[in-house]
């Protein structure tokens, strides 16, 4: 259930990524502003803002986890070497 809710979401922010786009990179070009309440112009503002704030949470979701790897990565680095077979060897003859 939650894998069908998540893939959906998913596809619900494709496609308002792909409009956003498509509207900011096609719609300027093809356009005739009739001053300063135009419908178009609104439209390409509030993509280019979309697009804008969707970069920026990408940005500091993936500084997250970086930040996030790096101060956990001492815990993955081995103390010593106690672990390893000659170590075990040498406890056990003690």
């Amino acid at each position: 259930m939650r894998s069908k809710k998540w893939k959906s979401i998913v596809a619900f922010l494709c496609i308002l990524l792909i409009i956003a786009y498509t509207s900011i990179i096609f719609l300027p070009y093809a356009h005739d502003c009739v001053g300063s309440d135009c419908t178009v112009c609104v439209l390409i503002e509030t993509s280019r803002n979309t697009i804008v704030g969707l970069v920026l949470a990408a940005t500091v979701h993936q500084l997250a986890n970086i930040v996030f790897a790096i101060l956990n990565s001492y815990k993955s680095i081995p103390s010593g070497n106690n672990g390893t077979p000659v170590a075990l060897k040498v406890k056990l003859s003690d």
